[in-house]
């Protein structure tokens, strides 16, 4: 039954009403084959009938085909408190919140007290986002209640999330003492462990936990992040290859596969991780920024630039996808398109002078000298007059005074800064000057070891091409 797709603590709640339903009837097992007659005989509803096909639609995530079948429960048993709560788990699953909270209302109201209902409150608050309404219903359980797993479970998980992690712990600890195969409670005091960097005792925690419930891939997931921790990337692997097993369908095991693989430095087989992650989450563009990266590291050019343009749609926010659009782009020669990606970058990230220069030398490779220089000649107003980066962007502007601009370039003591204003000495030489000058210091920029930007790049790109 494919209950982890459920909500943990719903998944607790289903569990153990089917097992109820179990132990409440004594009806006969279902027959193997329908009887051979010329007309079909109605098969009487019983209990465990009933768990057994709604088992079946649940693990197939058939939420709708699920609820229907509650219709077909007859009286007494469709008004009965376990049969409700059980209706009640599923419509929270099936993000039908407004009827199962018209629902919960009525049972709380005809059944006061009643644990499961509190709990089922509370998860419905959690799926709303309510944390007042789900404290609230979770101390309720504990005032009837004190030593209830769940209950405490939930609480501590707040507290958790939070960085409470003392009284996470706590409460944590009274859960298991309480249940010990409540391995919700196992799974977050692991998580407390790992959160205080006691990986040893997140990972021997977490041991127990899959134990207990070997087909909890989530826990599978956990132990392979501590593995990882612990620089044991084969284990690592192992762990979470044995999560996707068990749940295939979990976006977040496949983005811990692609980093896991991208740590050991596998890329080909990282890129495929990130792929699967995003055809079950097209829309995670965390996913495609991995594989954007992984793609152009791979030679995979037509691949990277379509990842980073969809990040740029996602999550424009994050420059660095409209930096490394750009690159490409100008590496392609498509000098408006890489012109589009630098302004992008230059509105989340205005104060980076490298992103202005990279859009005006854009302009001026298109043959767009005009919009050149009024552009950069709006930019200037932005950047201290005092600053080298000042004078550097000026000189796209006059084309002229380019010996002083040296000079204070090499004034500059930190390499990678000194280094990145080089190559834009270099583009403008090669513009306005002398070709030769231009490989000159394309030739300094790329002999310096450990460079940390993105011009460097670009200067063995521009230097290959005038070998």
């Amino acid at each position: 039954m494919n209950l982890k797709k459920m909500p943990i603590v719903i998944m607790s709640i289903f569990i153990s009403v089917i097992l109820t339903f179990s132990c409440k009837t004594t009806a006969p097992s279902l027959p193997v084959e329908k009887p051979s007659t010329s007309e079909e005989k109605e098969v009487p509803f019983t209990r465990v009938r009933f768990a057994t096909e709604l088992e079946k639609l649940v693990s197939e995530n058939r939420y709708d085909d699920a609820l229907a079948l509650f219709d077909t429960v007859p009286e007494p048993d469709a008004s009965d408190s376990a049969i409700q709560i059980l209706k009640l788990s599923i419509l929270i699953s099936a993000r039908y919140l407004d009827e199962a909270e018209n629902l919960v209302v009525e049972l709380e109201a005809q059944y006061p007290g009643n644990i499961e209902i509190l709990y089922i409150q509370a998860m419905l608050a959690t799926a709303r986002a309510d944390q007042t309404k789900r404290t609230k219903y979770l101390n309720a359980i504990l005032k009837i209640e004190p030593n209830n797993a769940s209950a405490l479970t939930g609480l501590a998980l707040d507290y958790l999330n939070k960085k409470n992690y003392k009284q996470a712990k706590t409460l944590l600890i009274k859960a298991i003492v309480a249940e010990p195969k409540n391995t919700d409670a196992l799974l977050g005091l692991a998580r407390v462990y790992y959160m205080e960097s006691e990986l040893a005792k997140a990972g021997d925690t977490l041991n127990l936990a899959i134990e207990k419930s070997p087909e909890y891939s989530v826990l599978w997931a956990e132990r392979a992040r501590v593995k990882s921790e612990m620089k044991d990337l084969s284990g690592a692997i192992k762990d979470i290859k044995k999560a996707i097993e068990l749940d295939p369908e979990i976006h977040s095991h496949w983005m811990d596969l692609g980093t896991y693989l991208i740590s050991s430095g596998n890329k080909a087989g990282a890129q495929k991780a990130f792929t699967e992650a995003l055809t079950l989450d097209p829309n995670n563009y965390l996913g495609y920024i991995y594989r954007a990266g992984l793609n152009d590291d791979l030679g995979n050019r037509k691949e990277a630039i379509s990842d980073y343009t969809k990040v740029c749609a996602l999550f424009p926010q994050y420059h660095y996808a409209s930096e490394s659009l750009g690159i490409l782009l100008w590496e392609d020669g498509n000098w408006m398109g890489s012109k589009k990606a630098f302004l992008q970058a230059l509105e989340w990230n205005p104060k980076n002078a490298s992103y202005a220069l990279m859009v005006t030398l854009c302009s001026y490779r298109a043959g767009n000298d005009k919009e050149a220089k009024n552009f950069m000649s709006q930019y200037i107003a932005t950047l201290d007059r005092s600053s080298t980066e000042y004078f550097l962007c000026r000189l796209f502007v006059d084309k002229s005074s380019d010996g002083d601009v040296l000079n204070r370039i090499t004034k500059e003591t930190n390499v990678n800064i000194k280094n990145r204003m080089l190559f834009y000495m270099a583009m403008f030489y090669d513009l306005f000057g002398s070709k030769s000058l231009s490989q000159k210091y394309l030739i300094e920029i790329t002999s310096i070891p450990s460079p940390t930007f993105f011009e460097y790049r670009l200067s063995e790109r521009e230097l290959g091409k005038t070998r």
